[in-house]
């Protein structure tokens, strides 16, 4: 018998886990990066509408054809915090907040279709996966993505004859649909995707008739129409040129059939540990955050093993055709048309194939693990899943702590705080020459007279080979300006043979904010340098002028 004392005890476990589980997602996005490119966009986006109030008609860019999403939600999800409180950590709750409530909600709707899964198993799971702290947690747009992923495929399932609980009601579940295309449209690319989906559960409703499957694209379009009402603006503002230039990302080519097979392998990954990829840019530093933190090693392999088997343990399992869910052959074909629907999508933009192209097919990938999970389910294999689970989270507990001091707000917090307490986003950046109404793409020259390839100087440089041949660079950077700050200061390095010619030579950024009179040493991590050499130099080629916090 459950007395009223033990609901009460239930409860308040259940609040300490869900504060807990929020702050630890937090605590992650807060230690990310945000002096990097992408992140830096997003965030001045709404760093830009807040100082001006301005309505942004435009979000995130798309580098590869200088074009831009059309609508304001982008925009207003990083700024409307800082009405609020006018802090750099603001949008990281907002955005987490949104990221753990889709979290808790396909927890819920896991648990309803899996009611013999352990409740622990299922919500560590979902709110500790590597990509839903990585792209969910911190700002970037691929993190708004997950909230409304979820809420469109809790549609799916419940509208779709075949999958559907009865959960909510038709119209919601259309609605749902609707919305979540609407706010995708706004954050990235990928929102064609989603289309089959919501065409695949309107038409199988046929049978409850024509007045149902009208209802049901009412329902699809009034939700839609609440999320586009930051769109409309846009479209009223540019007419016909509201897309902002996305048409040009369509180029009809042929892609490799090979892409199909990486793509089943994400959509596995998007479910399990991976975390390879998210430790750092490239292998020549990830090599090194390793070696420099032998500690976590321990952790990393555990957990990376984890990730590199359950992909294949899914894959095995899509061959199981004994199971005690009659929606399961369903859920094996959704999974293959989901892998053919992607892979058919390449053939029509010219986006190279990444993970985080189609991230909002994700729930596909986690609905069809936690089928896998009842499988094998067992006394000894919950034994081992809450070991990993651990493992992943005191690891990724560690990546923070290594991480937060040298890629993170954390690294020059005064500078994204002063900019926005004066409301001068041209103390942390500027938008991308390209964007629509971005603002001033470079700062005033006449007032405060600059030039980055005389102000910025490198000095006491030494170079050294590294493990496995990393290159990495020691060097004294100096701002000679007296007024101006700088930020992004991009470099040259040139491998050279013992003739002179140069046998390789790349440019990267050094991702930070430098104030007048700075003097600071630091390392700059070059990546594998394979080939034979003989001298090697590094240069300042540019950097990007700002405003001064003092």
């Amino acid at each position: 018998m459950i007395t009223l004392s033990t609901r009460r005890q239930r409860l308040a476990l259940w609040v300490v886990a869900l504060v807990a589980a929020f702050a630890f997602r937090l605590v992650y996005g807060l230690t990310r990066e945000l002096f990097f490119e992408d992140e830096t966009q997003i965030f001045l986006m709404g760093l830009r509408y807040y100082a001006t109030g301005a309505w942004p008609y435009f979000g995130a860019d798309v580098v590869w054809t200088k074009s831009e999403i059309p609508g304001a939600l982008q925009a207003l999800l990083v700024g409307v915090p800082f009405k609020i409180v006018p802090v750099p950590e603001a949008p990281y709750v907002l955005v987490n907040v949104l990221s753990m409530a889709a979290l808790a909600a396909f927890a819920w709707y896991v648990k309803a279709r899996l009611p013999q899964l352990p409740t622990w198993l299922v919500w560590t799971w979902l709110m500790t996966l590597p990509w839903t702290l990585e792209f969910s947690a911190h700002i970037i747009n691929p993190s708004y993505l997950l909230a409304p992923a979820i809420a469109f495929f809790i549609g799916f399932f419940e509208a779709a004859p075949r999958f559907r609980l009865g959960k909510i009601p038709l119209a919601v579940a259309f609605g749902l649909m609707g919305a979540a295309i609407a706010w995708v449209v706004q954050i990235h690319m990928s929102w064609p995707l989603l289309l089959p989906y919501a065409a695949l559960a309107w038409l199988a409703g046929r049978d409850l008739g024509p007045r149902s499957m009208v209802s049901n694209a009412l329902a699809f379009v009034a939700g839609f129409l609440i999320i586009a009402a930051v769109l409309f603006p846009t479209i009223a503002a540019y007419g016909l040129n509201f897309g902002g230039g996305t048409l040009r990302n369509l180029r009809l080519h042929p892609v490799n059939p090979w892409i199909a097979v990486t793509t089943l392998a994400r959509i596995f990954s998007f479910a399990s540990l991976e975390i390879w990829r998210f430790i750092a840019t490239d292998d020549g530093k990830r090599l090194m955050v390793l070696l420099r933190h032998l500690w976590i090693v321990p952790l990393a392999v555990i957990v990376w093993l984890a990730g590199l088997w359950q992909p294949i343990w899914m894959l095995r399992e899509w061959f199981r055709t004994r199971s005690p869910f009659a929606e399961w052959a369903a859920l094996k074909w959704l999974v293959v048309g989901s892998v053919a629907l992607v892979y058919a999508s390449y053939w029509l933009v010219l986006e190279p194939s990444q993970a985080h192209a189609f991230y909002v097919l994700a729930p596909v990938g986690f609905m069809f693990a936690a089928y896998c999970w009842t499988f094998v389910d067992s006394p000894r294999w919950r034994q081992i899943a809450a070991a990993i689970l651990l493992v992943n989270v005191v690891y990724h507990s560690g990546l923070a702590f290594i991480q937060a001091p040298e890629h993170s707000l954390y690294r020059n917090r005064d500078v994204v705080a002063t900019a926005i307490r004066l409301k001068e986003p041209e103390m942390f950046s500027h938008r991308r020459a390209f964007a629509i109404d971005g603002g001033p793409i470079a700062l005033d020259a006449e007032s405060r007279p600059y030039d980055s390839r005389r102000d910025v100087q490198f000095s006491d440089v030494q170079f050294t080979l590294g493990s496995r041949r990393v290159g990495l660079w020691t060097l004294t950077l100096r701002n000679g300006n007296d007024r101006v700050a700088y930020r992004d200061v991009l470099y040259l390095t040139s491998y050279r043979d013992q003739r002179g010619e140069v046998v390789v030579r790349r440019s990267d950024y050094i991702k930070d904010v430098f104030q007048p009179g700075t003097v600071t040493r630091l390392e700059v991590n070059d990546g594998f340098v394979s080939e034979a050499f003989a001298t090697a130099t590094i240069e300042v080629i540019g950097a990007e002028a700002l405003l001064p916090i003092r």
